[in-house]
């Protein structure tokens, strides 16, 4: 290849950015955007900026074990044979069970698929993808006849307008978001309308945000079809050549939500000019392109809802066309890869179903010796077979369901049920490896080689530029491996991912008979040394011309051509669990999933290093809860603890917690412990981004810091408290707090428990006390516990004094968290230059005509990846409004 360094795929999100990586067997390598990749044209986000900083071995999991104890590959793929064969023989073939994720490489996913659907007759398999991607992916097949996404990115930036619902797209998917706003800032006349309960980076950055009730998208754009209607704005000659079911769309949505403005706007909890006033927007603009994801997709009416927004595009002929369409933007790197090899429980392969032709076609080409004869198990419908006991092998690679789905305790008991517990991973510790029997080392970014699909359908490679370590194998490789113990070696003969794709495209072929979209016949007899080389390429790949969009024509893959508009009467607010506030959910700007990657990044750490709580300030005054303050949540299954936010962003009543904190995080679990298992009937997707729970402020005897350089372990006595954790540069820096035990009691067991310490200071007043060990190194623990609340140490300096020896070490720099002659950091905004608040106003206080490029040429904050540049240009607006309301006054 001829390129600068090599190319790949980074690790994250559904946009699928391509990534440069200068040298190879660097851990410590600094990533770049490849400007030749079609999704990010050399843009990366924070996360994928900081790529380079979760390559190091820290807590890596290096060699596989059965039972705690380390084993060979070959004994572990052996156990794993024996325990498959034996359940099947004494409970039958749906006894066993996969739980897959949009993590894996496409390879990965087609060989668990195989194995399990073709060989061992289950089709229990099933993926994280339907936690974010399933009600979206149901839509596409109710309304096209297949799970195709008819757009590209361009069109978000072709678009006239962009409306973004159930989704922060400036924090969930920044790149293409940064392609959005560079398109609206070169044509200013584009509009962006953002719907979303809450006040989000991306709703800032709107030309009109509807704050809607949670949970009323669906009346919101079966309102939206209702006025298309009433003011001619619907493509009559296309609805009437392309689409069926427009009238009985249109008689459901009417009698959904009326045809007066006035009442569809109470319905949404929205002011009624702003409906309007979005309304005839989206019925003057042509070029509209609608973005959703897991606001939309994470409800009980999931599909119906997604259905909604294909039914406005469909009813105004805007599907497949430049700028015009309804997109769903998938989650995870691979989700759309996962989905077209059968990583579906309801799914075959290649977008085929459990029809008797496809059955009978796959297991010829599989050579199957046991075809899979009807749909699996969901994943909520997976795991509730677990805790009944029916589920006996259950393998689950590359995700954390213990933290990710719903109901987490539910989810805890009905693993410990599973007779045979395997899980692939790449770290020591998640909240669902403590629970395996096998553990097996997996590749991580950097080491794997295969290829992934993104959003718009672009399937890019993943290469590896790092020597695998310890016994950490591919997952193709472990899944071969088990199954030529199992008998089934000729139908596993893989050598190199290569071949395991050429197959999965071959497979493809089926569909040249049909008139599904999804075709790589292309590329089925593709080299090893054209596999090596690939360019990002947008399926189909039929050998005929680049296909960016698919239904332009109005030809859709449905028995009749036609696509179908879905009447729907979706729920508008999910059933209350009990409880005063609705708990909103939803990701943070520098983290990915459950943090098993980003969270061992000290950088991508310090914009939200604690697990925050966003409360309205009317509903954190009448709890008497101040920021930073502990608070509980509290549903009838569950709860979780943080710490307070307040935030005006909020709406009243409503709360607001990232998903990404677990135990291995925070000691008592996160937003996952309060969630039902509520699912949308069609999809089987969860629930996920609401939940009704009861809010209290929790009042500690004690509270401190402990940090602990890498390579010490934690004193068995944090066991006892309420913590949460965050990894550090040197080490590893707990917030806990003591519920019972009082800060006397607390400071005369630490006297005694024997850990060395070079310093320690109790003060008079039995205020506080602080402890410090030290050795030639330089700070290996500091312990700082206090009755009064304390603010949140800088990480930096902590690490900086454990890099070297520092006998003088102030007791009052550790304490404040800062040396002595430091200024107040305040919170980091901009994590590629290390940027706080509080650096950015005390520029614009000293420099009072500053604009944003001034700021930005002193600072440098958002000039590289731009997930800042929302927060930075808020600090700016916000001091233009200060010093405009302060001239005002003097006047």
């Amino acid at each position: 290849m001829n390129q600068t360094g090599l190319k790949t795929t980074c690790a994250y999100c559904g946009v699928g950015c391509g990534v440069t990586v200068p040298t190879e067997n660097d851990r410590r390598v600094n990533v770049s955007g490849d400007a030749q990749h079609p999704a990010n044209r050399g843009r990366l986000c924070v996360k994928g900026t900081h790529l380079g900083d979760v390559l190091p071995l820290k807590d890596r999991l290096l060699v596989p074990s059965v039972h705690g104890e380390p084993v060979s590959w070959d004994l572990a793929s052996q156990t794993i044979a024996d325990k498959i064969r034996q359940a099947q023989a004494q409970y039958g073939a749906n006894s066993v069970a996969f739980y897959l994720s949009g993590q894996l490489l496409t390879e990965d996913y087609y060989a668990a698929n195989k194995l399990a659907k073709g060989f061992l007759g289950t089709a229990n398999v099933d993926t994280n993808s339907r936690l974010c991607m399933a009600s979206a992916v149901a839509a596409h097949v109710r309304a096209f006849g297949e799970d195709a996404p008819p757009s590209c990115y361009e069109d978000v930036e072709i678009a006239d307008l962009v409306v973004v619902t159930g989704s922060n797209l400036a924090w969930a998917h920044p790149v293409l978001f940064q392609r959005l706003q560079a398109a609206r800032a070169e044509q200013p006349s584009k509009k962006m309308v953002v719907i979303d309960p809450r006040k989000t980076a991306t709703a800032l950055e709107a030309d009109l945000h509807l704050a809607i009730k949670p949970g009323a998208d669906g009346q919101l754009f079966n309102a939206l079809l209702v006025y298309l209607d009433k003011h001619q704005a619907c493509a009559r000659e296309y609805i009437a050549e392309h689409v069926s079911g427009y009238a009985q769309t249109l008689a459901a949505a009417t009698l959904d939500v009326g045809t007066d403005s006035r009442i569809q706007a109470e319905l949404c909890g929205l002011p009624e000019a702003d409906l309007l006033a979005f309304f005839a927007l989206f019925a003057q603009t042509p070029k509209t392109t609608t973005l959703w994801s897991m606001g939309i997709n994470q409800s009980e009416s999931g599909v119906d809802k997604s259905n909604a927004i294909i039914n406005v595009h469909l009813a105004t002929g805007r599907i497949g066309q430049p700028g015009a369409s309804a997109f769903s933007i998938t989650g995870q790197p691979n989700a759309m890869g996962g989905r077209e090899v059968g990583g579906l429980a309801n799914q075959l392969a290649i977008h085929r179903g459990f029809d008797a032709d496809s059955i009978a076609q796959v297991g010829a080409f599989w050579q199957a010796s046991h075809m899979a004869q009807k749909p699996g198990l969901k994943a909520v419908d997976l795991f509730d077979a677990c805790l009944a006991g029916d589920i006996k092998v259950l393998w689950i690679m590359a995700t954390n369901p213990v933290a990710s789905l719903p109901d987490a305790n539910k989810i805890r008991a009905a693993l410990a049920q599973v007779e045979t517990l395997i899980v692939s991973e790449v770290v020591q510790s998640t909240d669902t490896l403590d629970c395996a029997d096998i553990r097996l080392p997996a590749l991580a970014w950097g080491e794997k080689d295969g290829t992934v699909t993104n959003s718009e359908r672009t399937i890019s490679r993943q290469r590896p530029f790092l020597i695998a370590p310890g016994q950490a194998r591919a997952d193709w490789w472990a899944l071969a491996t088990v199954a030529k113990k199992l008998g089934f070696s000729d139908a596993f003969a893989w050598h190199h991912a290569h071949e395991i794709f050429r197959e999965h495209a071959r497979l493809s072929r089926l569909n040249r008979a049909t008139a599904l979209s999804f075709d790589l016949s292309a590329v089925a007899d593709l080299s090893l040394a054209e596999y090596q080389d690939w360019l990002p390429q947008q399926w189909p790949l039929d050998g005929t011309t680049r296909t960016p969009r698919l239904f332009g024509d109005g030809q859709f893959p449905s028995h009749d051509g036609r696509a179908q508009m879905v009447p729907i009467s979706p729920i508008s607010v999910d059933q209350p669990d009990g409880g005063d506030y609705i708990l909103n959910t939803g990701r943070l700007r520098d983290q990915w999933h459950t943090m098993a990657r980003t969270g061992y990044a000290m950088a991508l750490n310090q914009h939200s290093p604690q697990f925050e709580l966003h409360i309205h300030p009317n509903d954190a005054e009448h709890n008497a809860i101040v920021n930073g303050d502990l608070v509980a949540v509290r549903s009838d299954l569950g709860s979780f603890y943080a710490l307070a936010r307040i935030d005006a962003a909020q709406q009243p009543s409503e709360l607001f917690a990232a998903m990404h904190w677990n135990r291995q995080f925070a000691s008592h679990g996160g937003v996952a412990n309060v969630i039902a298992s509520r699912v949308d009937p069609i999809s089987g997707q969860p629930a996920s981004k609401h939940a009704r729970v009861q809010l209290a402020k929790q009042t500690s005897q004690a509270n401190g810091f402990l940090f602990i350089g890498d390579g010490q372990p934690a004193p068995d006595w944090l066991n006892e408290l309420l913590w949460f954790k965050t990894h550090t540069r040197q080490g590893t820096l707990y917030r806990f707090f003591s519920l019972q035990q009082s800060l006397a009691d607390f400071i005369a067991l630490r006297s005694q428990d024997g850990t060395p310490c070079t310093m320690s200071l109790t003060d008079s007043s039995q205020q506080s006390a602080q402890w410090i060990g030290q050795d030639a190194g330089g700070l290996q623990f500091w312990l700082s516990i206090h009755r009064a609340a304390t603010p949140w140490p800088d990480s930096l300096f902590l690490d900086r004094a454990a890099e070297q020896p520092n006998p003088g070490l102030s007791l009052n720099a550790l304490l404040t968290g800062q040396q002595d002659d430091a200024p107040i950091r305040g919170k980091i905004v901009c994590t590629c230059f290390s940027v706080s608040d509080s650096q950015i106003t005390d520029f614009l206080q000293s420099h009072a005509q500053a604009s944003l490029s001034t700021l930005q040429t002193a600072l440098c904050c958002g000039t590289n990846c731009g997930s800042c540049l929302t927060e930075v240009k808020t600090l700016v607006k916000d001091k233009a409004s200060a010093q405009t309301a302060s001239a005002d006054a003097l006047c």
